[in-house]
């Protein structure tokens, strides 16, 4: 790894893509794609506490997106006692996951500055940290979501195994991953911006698919997620030219379009299994 191209924004949210990443190959048994070599524990756990935040705007989109998405899981669930977001950034999440009705709502998310751009009364609602047994000891969540964040772990398996050993008794785990086998990723290829360096394995309907099961979730359901983002948003993720990228962008501003939304597939999986 080239140290010197790592900075602040290399390992914070909704970045700009930089285009390096990982040596990658894929399982011929599951079709995960995964780094065979990944960086030393330590290195990231400092990386994502240091990492910084600048997507409070984009976090308020994607959790609206979330939580439509979860609408249909979340309304069975009898026990809506607690529910746990893993990298929850800055906990926009939470109010939403209280309007379905859990009592409490829990998020886990390691980068400081993400914690420090949260209201104050949403702030008191984090953990800071990398997911561990050990973090949400004690909560008997009856949800919990991880939302892009299963490609940067270090043991997806053992994440997955532990949700289900926490989860109550009809409990639900919900994951949002990118899919490498979506249609514009394979056009994009090392172009995706999917192919980065905080990524240490990447997903497809198969490869969630059997992670799930393995753990023991059954009624698994998996389907395409469509996200919602402000234009220049979506115009940050693309790999255009940084100078033609600065004249849309500018023509966004006089067209007074940059915050207009637009909600497209862009290779994104939902995937939802339950204990029972």
């Amino acid at each position: 790894m080239e140290h010197e191209k790592i900075t602040k924004m290399t390992y914070a949210s909704r970045k700009e893509p930089e285009f390096m990443h990982l040596r990658l190959v894929r399982c011929a048994f599951c079709d995960v794609i995964y780094a065979p070599s990944v960086p030393d524990p330590s290195f990231l756990d400092s990386a994502y506490t240091d990492a910084a935040y600048d997507s409070d705007e984009e976090a308020r989109y994607a959790a609206r997106t979330y939580s439509r998405a979860l609408e249909p899981f979340v309304a069975p669930i009898e026990d809506k006692q607690t529910a746990v977001d893993v990298g929850a950034g800055n906990g926009a999440l939470l109010p939403l996951l209280k309007k379905q009705g859990f009592v409490n709502v829990i998020g886990i998310e390691p980068s400081q500055a993400a914690i420090e751009s949260a209201p104050r009364d949403i702030r008191a609602c984090l953990r800071k940290g990398l997911f561990s047994e050990e973090i949400i000891e004690g909560l008997e969540p009856s949800l919990i979501c991880s939302f892009m964040t299963l490609e940067h772990m270090l043991d997806p398996r053992g994440f997955v195994k532990t949700t289900y050993e926490n989860l109550t008794g009809g409990g639900t785990l919900a994951i949002v991953v990118h899919n490498y086998r979506g249609l514009l990723n394979r056009i994009l290829g090392q172009r995706s911006p999917i192919m980065d360096i905080e990524h240490l394995q990447l997903f497809c309907p198969k490869a969630i698919r059997e992670l799930l099961d393995n753990a023991g979730f059954k009624e698994i359901v998996i389907e395409p997620l469509k996200n919602e983002y402000p234009l220049r948003y979506w115009l940050r993720l693309t790999p255009l030219p940084a100078g033609l990228k600065k004249f849309i962008a500018r023509s966004f501003e006089i067209l007074n379009v940059s915050h207009s939304s637009l909600s497209c597939n862009v290779g994104n999986l939902l995937a939802v299994g339950k204990k029972y």
